[in-house]
């Protein structure tokens, strides 16, 4: 399962071809339906993208220190592309459509 922000993660990097930068990320904050306060956006963007990253959907670039990971920018995978693709599906409304069967033998 994929939270509102993942979703806005994969769909902003496929829209950008591919990668995208992480301040077109930290700007959008309507993505997020968290009540979170504004300090606390960037830690849930960044556990976001990390969480994303060990699951495959994304690479990740930037710097890494001891303690911390600086990403910077993000690209997105194959695995993330499908993955936009099957959300995308998902959202898709379906129209309600009726099959009519002709009848073979006419009364006549």
């Amino acid at each position: 399962m994929i939270s509102q922000l993942q979703q806005f993660i994969l769909e902003e990097c496929v829209e950008q071809r591919g990668s995208c930068s992480r301040s077109v990320i930290d700007k959008n904050q309507r993505a997020s339906k968290s009540k979170a306060q504004k300090e606390h956006f960037k830690k849930i963007t960044t556990q976001s993208i990390e969480r994303l990253i060990d699951r495959g959907l994304i690479v990740g670039y930037g710097m890494k220190t001891k303690e911390k990971l600086f990403i910077t920018k993000i690209r997105v995978t194959p695995a993330g592309k499908r993955e936009v693709a099957r959300i995308r599906k998902a959202k898709q409304r379906k129209l309600p459509l009726k099959k009519y069967v002709r009848n073979k033998n006419p009364k006549l």
